[in-house]
């Protein structure tokens, strides 16, 4: 079987007989050149229809192979990644199951630790029991001292709270007496008593529509919680020297047996503040009916007779009963007043208590958690309750 190849033309080769050499183009004709050529073309592109065939074959295998092979890859990733999930569900099963063991060991070791706690516990305070008991006694001991020295101390500051109080109660009765009796009684001459006179607060001179001048009524305020005789003389005494012909003693404290608003004792007429305004104006009534039989009749019998007609007669008694009736309308307007702020004050008592005893009772519990550490609510203990207060 005949196989072309292929020579280039200016390939020098050379005579086999004479050993001339020559280009090959010299030694063959053009036409056997085409030939050739013709021939070589086509077994050219023969072997480069089977290069492509082969080509195309080779590459359908390695296609087919990288596919097989790609194919393979992702069958193993896959079953790779399976395996791993499988895996990591079996650990997250093993680590629940080891954390509920542990939860379950965490139970049993606090109960553990609570029981061995409150062993601990009772035999601390078995052991301290009695050095408790003694320190307790020592500090009750402490704190009564501390409660005792402060009730001292409170009931000075109360005397002297209301020492002070009283006299300023006192100089705020007499203003308010004064302001009442000048309200009530515009055309009478009030004036406080100089500052030299012991005892009488005001002096109060009647006069008549007219401006006559009918008499003078002493006038001395009371503001205290007991009652005292010895007011009385003094201010008789002092109702002689200044000519008045009336005495009042306008008073927060009774006589212990008095039970009407007003009185007349030693001479001297004792009156609650409410009634001072009603009595007033009976002494001011009589006294301008006295000076007007004192006008009106020169005899002394006559004048005797005028007025033991004016006491007997209706007119006074109507006075008076006006008087009365006025006063029991204050009365009963005080004595609800008193009633509604007792109410008040009784409901703020009993607040004040539940405040208290709450509040002694936090300290006791953190007294009793934190035993000797918290000195500080040592203070709050020993304060005193609302009802030793009161006491």
């Amino acid at each position: 079987m005949s196989r072309p190849i292929i020579v280039d033309a200016d390939e020098q080769v050379a005579c086999p007989k004479c050993n001339r050499r020559f280009a090959l183009s010299e030694g063959i004709s053009r036409h056997a050149i085409e030939r050739h050529a013709e021939a070589f073309v086509a077994s050219l592109d023969k072997q480069k229809r089977t290069m492509e065939a082969e080509a195309a074959a080779a590459a359908k295998r390695r296609a087919e192979a990288d596919y097989e092979v790609r194919r393979r890859s992702l069958e193993e990733s896959i079953a790779a990644k399976e395996s791993q999930l499988a895996k990591s569900r079996a650990e997250e099963l093993a680590l629940r199951r080891q954390m509920r063991e542990l939860e379950e060991a965490k139970k049993t070791r606090d109960l553990d630790y609570q029981r061995k706690l409150d062993a601990e516990r009772k035999k601390i305070e078995e052991r301290t029991s009695a050095a408790a008991l003694e320190h307790l006694a020592r500090r009750e001991a402490q704190w009564k001292a501390q409660l005792a020295s402060a009730q001292r101390e409170a009931a000075d500051l109360k005397r002297k709270l209301e020492q002070g109080s009283q006299q300023l109660q006192g100089e705020a009765l007499e203003l308010s007496l004064e302001s009442l009796l000048r309200a009530a009684f515009p055309l009478d001459e009030i004036q406080p008593v100089p500052k030299g006179v012991n005892g009488a607060d005001l002096i109060q001179h009647v006069r008549s529509t007219s401006g006559l001048r009918c008499g003078a009524i002493l006038w001395e305020a009371k503001q205290t919680k007991a009652w005292q005789n010895g007011w009385l003389p003094k201010l008789k005494h002092q109702q002689q020297e200044m000519g008045a012909e009336a005495a009042v003693l306008v008073t927060a404290a009774m006589p212990k047996e008095a039970r009407e608003p007003f009185l007349r004792e030693s001479d001297v007429w004792i009156a609650r503040f409410e009634a001072a305004r009603p009595l007033a104006e009976a002494l001011r009534a009589c006294m301008i009916e006295m000076q007007r039989l004192r006008q009106a009749n020169h005899g002394r019998s006559e004048k005797a007779e005028l007025l033991y007609a004016y006491l007997c007669s209706p007119q006074f008694a109507q006075r008076m009963k006006a008087a009365v009736d006025g006063f029991a309308a204050m009365r009963a307007d005080l004595d609800a007043e008193k009633s509604a702020m007792s109410r008040i004050w009784k409901k703020r008592e009993a607040q004040l208590a539940r405040m208290s005893d709450g509040l002694l009772g936090v300290v006791g519990d953190l007294q009793g958690i934190g035993q000797e550490t918290l000195p500080q609510l040592e203070g709050i203990a020993a304060l005193p309750c609302a009802e030793t207060v009161e006491a």
